[in-house]
């Protein structure tokens, strides 16, 4: 059972490289070009967040996550405000 405890979360950015990686080849190129400009950030820092390399913000998740709804019909990440108490 040593192996399930070793299953670490996937970070921001794998969900999203392996979602583009999912997608079929014609469409890679132009749904890269989308979320730059949907995130409103330049092509070096989308590949950035592609490979790792910086943080996804929150509000670009947001973002990928309204192209991704689009594209595919599935949210990436979930995204949680802080500021509002569950009333659990």
């Amino acid at each position: 059972m040593q192996i399930l405890n070793d299953i670490k979360p996937q970070t921001p950015n794998e969900i999203l490289r392996n979602w583009l990686n999912s997608l079929p080849h014609k469409a890679y190129q132009k749904v890269k070009q989308r979320l730059a400009e949907e995130c409103l950030v330049p092509m070096h820092t989308l590949n950035n967040w592609i490979y790792g390399n910086c943080v996804i913000r929150p509000a670009s998740q947001r973002d990928i996550n309204r192209v991704s709804i689009e594209i595919t019909g599935n949210e990436l990440f979930t995204i949680t405000n802080p500021g509002v108490k569950s009333k659990a």
